[in-house]
Formats: C-alpha cells, sequence, structure tokens
C-alpha cells in the first residue's frame, strides 16, 4: 500500500512540474529578446535618448576619426603603410578624414546643449574635440608624406588617446545609468 502512495505521490509531482513548465514556456520572441538583452549587457538604451546619440558619437570618434583617419595618418608618417601595415591611399584617406571631420560640427553642437546632467561628458567632449582640431589641423593643408619623421614626430597623439577614452568611459557610465 505504501509503494502505491509513493508512485500515485510521484505521479501527483510529475504533472505538477509539467504544467508548470508548459506555464513558464516563453515564446521565441521572449527566449530572443533574453539572449540580446544578456548579449548587450546593461549598456543597453532607449533610441533617441542623449545616452544612445553619445553612443553613436562615441562610435564616430572611433571609427570615422581614429581608425578610418588619424591611426592610418600617424602610421603613414612613420612608416609609410596603414595601421596594419598595409598599402595606403593617403589621399583618399585624408578626403574620408576631411568628411569625419565636417559631421563633427554637429556633434559639438549637440553635446554643448545637452543639460547639466551631461556636464563631465560635454567637457571631456570638449578636450577630445580641440585635439581632433588640433591634430586634423597639422595634416589638412598638407598632405602627409610616407615616412616623414620629422612630422611623424610632431604628430602625437597621445592626448586624442587620453581623451577618447575618458569620452568613452563617460558615454558607457551614462548608457549603464540609463539602462538600469
Amino acid at each position: 500500500m505504501i509503494k502505491g502512495k509513493w508512485s500515485l505521490l510521484l505521479v501527483v509531482v510529475m504533472i505538477g512540474a509539467l504544467i508548470a513548465g508548459c506555464a513558464k514556456e516563453k515564446s521565441e520572441e521572449e527566449k530572443l529578446a533574453e539572449a540580446l538583452q544578456s548579449a548587450l549587457g546593461s549598456n543597453v538604451v532607449k533610441e533617441g535618448t542623449p545616452e544612445a546619440m553619445l553612443g553613436e558619437i562615441r562610435s564616430y570618434v572611433t571609427k570615422d576619426i581614429w581608425n578610418d583617419g588619424l591611426v592610418n595618418v600617424s602610421w603613414y608618417l612613420g612608416k609609410g603603410t596603414s595601421s596594419t601595415g598595409e598599402t595606403l591611399d593617403i589621399e583618399f584617406t585624408m578626403e574620408r578624414l576631411g568628411k569625419a571631420i565636417e559631421k563633427k560640427a554637429e556633434y559639438n553642437e549637440y553635446i554643448n546643449g545637452l543639460d547639466a546632467k551631461y556636464d563631465s561628458v560635454k567637457q571631456v567632449w570638449n578636450k577630445l574635440s580641440a585635439e581632433i582640431d588640433n591634430l586634423y589641423g597639422q595634416i589638412k593643408d598638407k598632405t602627409p608624406v610616407a615616412n616623414d619623421k620629422e612630422a611623424n614626430a610632431k604628430f602625437d597623439t597621445g592626448l586624442f588617446s587620453q581623451y577618447s577614452e575618458a569620452f568613452r568611459d563617460e558615454v558607457n557610465e551614462l548608457k549603464k545609468a540609463a539602462a538600469e
């Protein structure tokens, strides 16, 4: 008799678990949303917010100004190649960098128009923006020449790196706070 009670109890527990499992099963959309949130971490912010726009500006600085521009110019001046050691069309690089610099004026206006909550990121951006102008000013009127040791010595990207890392950190903190 005891054996039968335990069997019945086991069946009841299994049915309960099955019902609970079915009730908790998530749709494919819910599973995908959870996976996306997990992959992206806590820096997911709503589109159209200042944090989202600052994230776009951070990407612009990294890709358009640094990766596609200044780092390649620096390597070209010092080594005669791109930063990855490949052949570099310096005129094309300068043209693309010039277009990216034109876009920076819009970002200056946007960031400086943000309210006091963003004062820290504004302060860092203004230093970064001025350093971008400084570096671009050194090369815009005279196309860089490969292996120009003298020009390379003057084309110091240290401050740019310092300010761009600080800007990235400020933006990441704002995005993290907004996503919480």
